[in-house]
């Protein structure tokens, strides 16, 4: 007499909303990779394929994830002139992006810019426009004035992460002109907090703008 075969068990249950909880979590404890979606069918419990019974692509999961990510950026832009308002829009965003610093890898993929960043960049073009800045002008202030506070951004959680910092036996690897250079460059930094930085970096964004 043969042995019956088991059965197989039913798959797990989930959701499109599980399955944006398990992304959102894996991004958290790698912020740097890419979204990989075996990684996710691996902590959501089921294949790869299974993930299209709840989004129709990757696209759809990846602005689900976004629109999870980027659901509570609401800067508070004040009544103001425009170089306060675009004062004001930068450092929500470096706020926002220092907590959330797995947004990095999904305000985009593959052609697709996510929904929630576009409303984001349509913001700052209406700040921008009061600037007095409109057609290519004003595209070109989008794409320069977003990617220079984003990078901003960036470099000062990758500098968190790492703990760099120039040490004495660093310049000295230097050739001399250049080492004499760099000391004086180093020991004004070191003066300067991150948000200092930062605040340069809008001041200064603030400047070519007013004189473009």
């Amino acid at each position: 007499m043969s042995t019956p075969r088991p059965r197989r068990g039913r798959p797990p249950k989930t959701s499109l909303e599980d399955l944006v909880d398990k992304a959102i979590e894996l991004m958290a404890a790698e912020p740097d990779r890419p979204l990989s979606l075996n990684a996710l069918a691996r902590a959501a419990g089921i294949t790869p394929m299974a993930i299209y019974r709840y989004a129709a692509d990757r696209d759809e999961l990846l602005q689900a994830v976004a629109e999870r990510l980027l659901g509570d950026l609401n800067p508070k832009i004040p009544d103001a002139d425009w170089e306060t308002q675009l004062s004001a829009w930068a450092f929500a965003m470096r706020d926002y992006f220092l907590k959330n610093p797995a947004l990095f890898t999904i305000l985009g993929w593959q052609q697709h810019v996510a929904r929630p960043w576009l409303s984001q960049l349509a913001g700052l073009a209406r700040i921008l426009q009061r600037a007095g800045l409109k057609g290519r002008a004003l595209a070109d202030a989008v794409q320069w004035v977003s990617s220079t506070i984003i990078s901003a951004v960036y470099m000062e959680i990758a500098a968190r992460r790492s703990g760099s910092r120039v040490s004495a036996s660093d310049l000295r690897s230097l050739p001399e002109e250049d080492a004499a250079l760099m000391a004086e460059v180093v020991q004004h930094l070191k003066q300067k907090s991150a948000r200092a930085v930062f605040t340069d970096c809008v001041e200064r964004i603030l400047i070519i703008i007013k004189g473009s």
